[in-house]
């Protein structure tokens, strides 16, 4: 019999000093970690009977044994109970399902003679000028392209613009100056450059001050043909300024965070002010307990979110996380100076709350209503595919290739919330022959089951398999080979016709094909799974594909280097000329020998 947590003795060993703690639940499983400023002061608080909402007091409720860990600060703290939330996932602490890092506009200034404008995303790791961040990538190439048709800086490549003998496309409808064939001088490339810096930074009153002057300063010298360039400049920034959606008046790095929940889901937008422009909103619907508290949520949220390159100087929020003084302080140390969290501002600070909580409501009511409808076509797994009980997650696999070649296996993972993104796989088919998709369908579900079994993560409910009979029983056969027999096996497959909307499902344990209303609920749910394993599948195959055409069949032969390569495809023209070549042509060529002439020979004509 398992021993009951003895709470007041796991509390009186405790230092007072910062750290992270760890709960187990009865299964050694952690169901939740902390940080705290005293590891003492706050553990107690779980067992002294403080702590009263339902989560908190159902989180006690499951205690089986604790662990902690001191720190040197609790910015330290906090880091590691980052990490361990990432690793671990408890079921008790808040889990943010988006893990893109922000986009940024990057400017390679001090890098190239003439600086490229480009999309960058990540931590910050080259040298020159990084702008941002901004909430999605939508908005970063909304950006470029306007820049682009301004200022006409280049966005090409280093690669690119190091090969040109000629004047782009860019250059030919007027979106860049071609400084790649020096038709434009470093002095006119730098100053449209910084032109671009300032309208970044917000400074676009500044930017069409200077080019007004510069357009009067042209017309005095009659150039008018370059006034009128400047002048169309002028006007696309006045455009986008009329236009813009808010003109926040504010030169401080702002973000602006709205919680809220609805029918058990819960919702973080945050909209970002940096240099005085409002770049946009960025919604995040994290996991977390039903009985989660709005402060709380908004405490995990904001603790586990930001780190030093994104954490603007001031947070505004619509409710007052827990801990805010605490919390504000903990934030200041990471960044290096004091940050400002308030929960009341005013002025054009409270316009731009107001407008963000809509912006969270409307984000939340779509949601909500989303997964109203998905809950309607899960709940078919039981009353109309004969499930006992509805599953807490299914996996669908599809095989991809081309001719045989590249082929590649895809898993997509759905439960009750839906898709659920960070657990798709994708699977290299390899040691079958082409176009065998029986064994494909083997050889992937083979590898999930061993992949689960590594990983230590409970097999789902079901696999659905984008096939008929054949492909049913392959993955049949390997469960069976892996003396698995809680994970049902479901064929989707389209009617002879091959026409969306008309699939067949096949039950294997009836020998049976299911045939749908078209459009119904049942069709749509597995249509829509369906499409997903599909098109993860050729994304997979394609970028395989991509691959293997830019890779050169020389670079596989035993001998042949980058120079070697160089040196064959030079002498002969080309691939085609070296394939007419015979091996006593080959052998002529410098640093190629009798025997890797035949090699190169046998090679290119197997």
């Amino acid at each position: 019999m398992t021993q009951a947590f003895n709470s007041k003795k796991f509390v009186a060993e405790l230092p007072a000093l910062p750290g992270v703690y760890q709960m187990f639940d009865v299964n050694n499983n952690i169901i939740y970690v902390g940080k705290a400023r005293s590891l003492k002061n706050r553990v107690a608080s779980y067992f002294n009977g403080t702590a009263k909402d339902n989560k908190t007091m159902a989180l006690v409720r499951q205690i089986a044994a604790m662990r902690y860990h001191i720190t040197k600060s609790e910015g330290d703290a906090l880091i590691l109970e980052n990490q361990l939330i990432k690793k671990h996932k408890p079921k008790y602490n808040i889990l943010l399902k988006d893990g893109k890092s922000y986009p940024y506009i990057y400017i390679s200034v001090g890098v190239d003679e003439f600086p490229r404008i480009s999309y960058a995303r990540g931590k910050k790791k080259r040298t020159g000028r990084y702008f941002g961040p901004y909430p999605s990538s939508p908005s970063v190439r909304y950006a470029l392209n306007f820049l682009e048709k301004v200022f006409k800086v280049r966005q090409c490549t280093n690669s690119f613009y190091n090969n040109r003998s000629r004047p782009c496309l860019q250059h030919q409808i007027n979106r860049c100056t071609a400084p790649c064939v020096a038709l434009v001088s470093k002095k006119d490339y730098q100053k449209q450059v910084n032109y671009t810096i300032d309208f970044i930074e917000g400074k676009s009153s500044q930017v069409v001050d200077s080019l007004v002057r510069e357009m009067e300063q042209a017309s005095a010298n009659q150039n008018y043909e370059l006034a009128a360039e400047v002048r169309d400049q002028i006007k696309a920034i006045r455009s986008i300024q009329s236009h813009q959606a808010v003109e926040t008046g504010l030169t401080d790095q702002i973000d602006i965070l709205a919680v809220g929940r609805q029918a058990g889901l819960y919702i973080v937008t945050v909209g970002t002010v940096r240099n005085g422009q409002f770049l946009g909103n960025r919604n995040h619907f994290p996991e977390t307990p039903k009985d989660t508290q709005l402060a709380d949520l908004l405490h995990d949220f904001i603790s586990q979110y930001y780190d030093e390159d994104i954490l603007p100087n001031r947070l505004i929020c619509n409710i007052e996380p827990t801990d805010k003084n605490d919390l504000a302080e903990l934030l200041s140390t990471i960044k290096g100076k004091k940050i400002f969290i308030t929960a009341k501002p005013r002025g054009q600070q409270l316009k731009l709350l107001k407008q963000t909580t809509e912006n969270m409501h409307n984000a939340l009511q779509v949601q909500v209503n989303k997964y109203a409808s998905w809950q309607k076509k899960w709940d078919l797994w039981v009353t109309e595919l004969g499930f006992n009980k509805t599953p807490e997650r299914i996996e669908c696999f599809d095989i991809s290739h081309q001719m045989g070649e590249h082929t590649r296996a895809s898993c997509v993972v759905f439960d009750a919330q839906g898709a659920d993104k960070k657990m798709y796989r994708q699977y290299i088919i390899s040691g079958i022959q082409g176009g065998d998709d029986y064994a494909a369908m083997s050889q992937v579900i083979d590898k999930r089951i061993e992949s689960l079994k590594k990983r230590d993560v409970p097999f789902p409910d079901a696999f659905i398999i984008d096939g008929g009979k054949g492909q049913v029983n392959q993955a049949l056969n390997i469960l069976k080979d892996h003396a698995i027999d809680n994970i049902r096996i479901i064929g989707v497959t389209k009617d002879e016709n091959r026409t969306a909307g008309n699939e067949r499902i096949y039950i294997p344990e009836t020998g049976r094909f299911i045939t749908p209303k078209p459009h119904g609920l049942l069709s749509l749910m597995m249509q829509h799974i369906r499409d997903e394993a599909h098109r993860f599948a050729i994304k997979s195959h394609r970028k395989a594909f991509k691959k293997s055409r830019n890779t050169s069949v020389l670079e596989s032969i035993p001998g042949i280097g980058q120079a070697r390569r160089n040196h064959l495809l030079k002498h002969f023209g080309g691939l085609q000329g070296l394939k007419q070549a015979g091996i006593d042509d080959i052998q002529k060529v410098p640093g190629i020998s009798e025997k890797l002439a035949q090699d190169v020979f046998t090679h290119l004509h197997q």
